[in-house]
């Protein structure tokens, strides 16, 4: 994908797989906002720096009970994080009406910590993330970039017809993926940067159901 579009977490990062956990416009949304999180008492408490294994219930888990925090909404991606010192998932959670939604799930007890109040996506428009989306796409004919959000859209909604473990599953392996980039050349990215472009270039001109199918392959291979 096109080093204009990074985003921070890997999925989180986008899809066939790779681009739904890690390049597309739903997780340039999925990022954006900054979020001030009240105090929060989790029941884990841990050191930043040493906190692998220490969670009680599984990211599947966490997304659900987010998912069930906010209506009619879908979760999008999470990762496990230490937050004021507590071991949480941070999950994005999208509703039907496109609202944006942050939720914290304490890692242990799986409570809800905290759930952001939405953010539209008129909002992300105007901040200076959707502007690398608009520059990735700059070459293209008003019509040519209708298309590619219409088939966007439809990738998401292939994603969240995905049930939650294997939403789950496929960010798990987005963010083991990101570790693995670490030791390799910028060679060595650019060649996997391409093969996603490939990827994606494959899914997005496919129906729903097709893109859906794909996706679930996708999962069922890992």
């Amino acid at each position: 994908m096109n080093k204009k579009i990074t985003i921070p977490t890997i999925l989180a990062v986008s899809i066939f797989a790779i681009a739904i956990a890690s390049f597309s416009p739903i997780n340039v949304l999925a990022e954006y906002g900054d979020y001030k999180i009240p105090e929060i008492s989790g029941s884990i408490a841990v050191n930043d720096s040493d906190y692998a294994g220490l969670e009680e219930i599984s990211l599947a888990d966490a997304m659900t009970i987010a998912q069930d925090s906010v209506d009619d909404s879908n979760a999008m991606w999470g990762k496990l994080q230490v937050v004021q010192g507590y071991l949480v998932y941070k999950v994005g959670v999208l509703s039907d009406d496109d609202m944006y939604y942050k939720v914290i799930v304490d890692a242990g007890d799986g409570a809800v910590l905290y759930v952001s109040d939405g953010k539209s996506k008129d909002s992300w428009k105007h901040s200076d993330k959707s502007g690398k989306w608009k520059d990735h796409y700059a070459d293209l004919t008003p019509e040519e970039r209708e298309l590619k959000m219409k088939q966007w859209g439809e990738v998401k909604e292939a994603f969240f017809a995905l049930s939650i473990d294997e939403r789950a599953k496929m960010i798990m392996h987005f963010m083991s993926m990101k570790v693995q980039w670490e030791g390799l050349s910028e060679e060595q990215i650019e060649q996997k940067k391409l093969e996603m472009k490939q990827m994606m270039e494959e899914l997005l001109p496919l129906s729903v159901e097709e893109k859906t199918e794909k996706l679930r392959e996708y999962v069922n291979s890992l």
